[in-house]
């Protein structure tokens, strides 16, 4: 049970394996190389790193920097050679010749008769990848062969994939390239920023990352993770042409004409590969490839050469007729491919047909077996889903039909969103029907906490022709919730994916009528999966995030003319301030395990390690108190009553004790307030940890999480009451005093069932209070009240997508 079947490409001549899941692992093992011994050259020592380091990340002035220095040289503890703000530029600079430099280079297009020329400014993509492929850290991260990856379920091997190595595209990548070589593939982004406070000040940066790299490190913020590789020049708007044909073709060859320096160095590695050497000291041969472009709608229509939104065919991917966007499922229209583009370039009389600009599509330079402009394009959710559906259409419309209902039914609305308990990792909103403009994280945990704006709009809705078709759109909110949330899964299987085509269907024969092209997008998103890996490799968000230290650097770090060589040196200077302390980090850590190996002899030393491998674990310990104590302290609450004699009831029921327990009045117990459960998820199969509260001040609000409890008799929910240890012959035993909800329903609502809520009703509490095992805890689980049913409760299951799976489980054992 639970093996891990791993088939590599026969490209990588490694024989398949079949590992227990306690053993499988994508940690890489190696021997770290010995760190340099002064890596902060050319810096004349750590402190003077450490120093510009410090006035690096704080921009702070000339004169504040000089300042520092000047306090530093009256304390300092060893030899400290700055004299002011030029010492520290010029060390600067000499240290930004440590990895690739920005060049710069002009590009001259023709507008009619006048040939226009544009700077550029870009990393050279093979050298930034090599600087990569030599660090001694990053190098032994890197995965060069495809994988195909089954988890056994007891019954088969069912498929799973995650990384963009454990899809279908790098696979086939790899197939068509010799098989003495190694692709190395590449996601670019690019996109649009505004770098001052009322967007007069834009940038148009691109950022890449490797798709061999990890998610965590590709997504990360240090070395390895996005980084700015490109600054194109915006095309300003000119009276004359604007809004021309001619103009907007001219438009996209300045994009193509600036990407294409980037893009220059990976061309011929493409098709006849290059040799590197690594961070092992071996020489490898890769062959080069663009497999992910994130962008969203309007950058995918220029990356492509499509003609946007108000063309006959306005879909980057396919050949869907502006006339059928409202189509997501079946999807059955011809898919677009760079060949097939090629060849209408040169039959230069069909281009309008097929919405195709009249421009040379530098992506067309590629490898056309390895890089296909129209298959690496990406469904975008952050954009389509979060901004865009239900962002910009579904969220207005509701908070439109629910104000015509007046100011009553909004404030009900706002009651019940603020009652909502509160849940880490997860916003809180007190006026949510208020915002009208906010950013994608907060549109997704609107979008999460589906549950209450479904059922308190369906309360408030008037039995009129207008709240059916209100209704329905409450029907569709949740249908394409339920999408997302098969789109947000860190880990696709077979399973999920056919499961997330299913409810795709469901939507799209809910939402027939809505015809714009992100609505459509959505038809080519599984597709994307099983190409290139789930969503997280080529989501724009962590892209997005690369924004703000643009913008910060436009503040703080130019004098707001000429902009982009400024902002781009304060971003060299940053990574490579990274780079240096990323190898003093590495430093202090060789130079620590060195003094452990030399304790290591003495025995006698405890270990001091605190064991990960835990299920539950108490904390907020409070004094003891005897049982007497806690029956008097809350002696009107009718969940503690015969609080002593139900625990020796308890206690002797055990299996585990063998003897006559008679815990006393005076016998004491320890109280604890705080709950960490670790669970194994059931999407990624990793360890995670819920963070629960059993505590009458929590930010001085009372706060009792609710629990999904695992027993002999079955599976139910409980709201955890009092969390305590005791001690029986020298063992403790950690303990919950639970209220159940698994009281009768009786029949299902109708809207229950349409809207897929599922509902729990608590014992009465002046009878219903156990006591469990607190390891029987399977993990938290969040509630909802529904104020129309005194007792009863929604489960939140849209706020992780753990929950998600297990519900839809709990349901099909339901027979729902």
């Amino acid at each position: 049970m639970d093996n891990i079947h791993t088939k590599f490409h026969p490209h990588a001549r490694i024989t398949t394996c079949i590992k227990v899941f306690s053993d499988f692992t994508r940690h890489h093992h190696y021997e770290p190389p010995r760190p340099e011994h002064q890596p902060w050259l050319p810096f004349g020592c750590r402190l003077d790193f450490e120093v510009a380091e410090l006035a690096h990340e704080a921009t702070l002035t000339h004169e504040q920097t000089t300042c520092l220095i000047q306090l530093v040289q009256c304390s300092k503890t060893e030899d400290f050679t700055p004299k002011n703000y030029v010492d520290i530029r010029n060390t600067w600079e000499a240290a930004s010749h440590r990895l690739t430099l920005f060049e710069k280079d002009t590009i001259v297009v023709p507008l009619g008769d006048t040939d226009m020329e544009y700077m550029v400014y870009f990393h050279p993509l093979w050298d930034w990848a090599v600087d990569l492929l030599r660090h001694p850290i990053i190098g032994p991260h890197f995965i060069f062969d495809a994988q195909r990856l089954s988890k056994f379920d007891g019954h088969t091997f069912v498929r799973f994939i995650d990384e963009p190595w454990t899809a279908d595209a790098f696979w086939d990548c790899q197939s068509q390239i010799p098989p003495d070589a190694k692709p190395l593939a590449f996601i670019l982004y690019a996109d649009k920023s505004k770098l001052s406070s009322f967007g007069r000040e834009k940038g148009y940066p691109v950022i890449a990352c490797l798709a061999n790299l990890p998610i965590a490190i590709r997504n990360g913020t240090g070395m390895g993770g996005g980084r700015l590789v490109g600054w194109l020049p915006l095309v300003k708007d000119d009276p004359k042409h604007k809004g021309t044909p001619k103009f907007t073709n001219f438009k996209a060859a300045v994009w193509h004409a600036s990407i294409n320096k980037v893009l220059t160095l990976i061309v011929l590695p493409s098709k006849s590969g290059r040799w590197a050497n690594c961070w092992d000291n071996l020489a490898r041969l890769f062959y080069t490839l663009v497999l992910i472009l994130s962008a969203d709608y309007e950058e995918q229509s220029v990356i492509s050469l499509t003609q946007g939104v108000l063309s006959n065919f306005p879909c980057p991917i396919c050949l869907i007729p502006e006339d059928q966007l409202s189509s997501v499922m079946p999807h059955h229209y011809t898919l677009r491919t760079s060949q097939a583009t090629n060849t209408l370039l040169i039959e230069e009389a069909i281009l309008k047909s097929q919405s195709i600009h009249d421009v040379d599509n530098t992506f067309h330079d590629m490898n056309p077996e390895t890089t296909d402009v129209h298959q690496v394009l990406c469904y975008d959710r952050l954009h389509t889903v979060l901004r865009g559906l239900f962002g910009d259409h579904m969220w207005p419309e509701l908070q439109l039909l629910i104000g015509l209902l007046g100011c009553n039914s909004a404030a009900k609305i706002d009651e019940n969103f603020d009652s909502l308990p509160r849940w880490r990792n997860l916003n809180h909103f007190d006026a949510i029907m208020a915002i009208t403009f906010t950013d994608g994280s907060k549109y997704e945990d609107i979008f999460k906490v589906k549950l209450i704006y479904l059922r308190d709009a369906h309360d408030v809705l008037p039995n009129t022709d207008e709240s059916k078709v209100a209704y329905l759109l409450l029907r569709c909110i949740h249908a394409y919730l339920e999408v997302d949330l098969y789109v947000a899964l860190e880990v696709q299987t077979t399973t999920t994916i056919a499961a997330g085509r299913e409810a795709l269907q469901k939507f799209s024969k809910l939402m027939n009528n809505w015809s714009f092209p992100k609505n459509h997008l959505a038809a080519h998103l599984f597709d994307d999966i099983e190409a290139k890996g789930v969503t997280h490799n080529y989501n724009t968000k962590p892209n997005e995030k690369c924004h703000g230290p643009l913008k910060e650097s436009y503040q703080k770090w130019t004098n707001f003319k000429d902009v982009a060589p400024q902002i781009l040196r304060a971003d060299h200077w940053s990574l490579v301030s990274e780079f240096i302390r990323g190898q003093v980090d590495e430093l202090d850590a060789y130079n620590t395990k060195m003094a452990e190996d030399l304790d290591e002899d003495d025995e006698n030393v405890p270990g001091t390690n605190v064991p990960s491998n835990f299920h539950i674990r108490f904390g907020s310990r409070q004094p003891k108190k005897s049982l007497e104590a806690i029956e008097k302290e809350y002696v009107d609450n009718p969940s503690f009553r015969q609080f002593h004699t139900k625990l020796n009831v308890f206690l002797n029921a055990l299996p585990t004790i063998t003897w006559q327990v008679n815990m006393l009045p005076l016998d004491k117990i320890t109280e604890f307030q705080f709950l960490k459960v670790n669970y194994e998820s059931l999407v990624d199969f990793r360890q995670t940890t819920d963070y629960l509260c059993c505590s009458l001040s929590f930010h001085n609000l009372p706060q009792y999480d609710c629990v999904i409890v695992n027993t002999t008799t079955g599976v139910f929910f409980a709201r955890l009451l009092f969390l305590f240890t005791c001690v029986i012959n020298d063992t403790s035993y950690p303990i919950a005093l639970v209220h159940p909800y698994d009281a009768p329903i009786g029949r299902h609502l109708q809207k229950d069932k349409h809207l897929k809520f599922l509902r729990v009703r608590s014992q009465p509490r002046e009878t219903a209070s156990e006591f469990i095992l607190a390891e029987s805890i399977i993990r938290g689980v969040a509630l909802a009240p529904d104020h129309t049913i005194a007792g009863d409760f929604f489960v939140m299951d849209t706020v992780d997508s753990d929950i998600f799976l297990r519900m839809k489980q709990m349901h099909l054992a339901a027979g729902n």
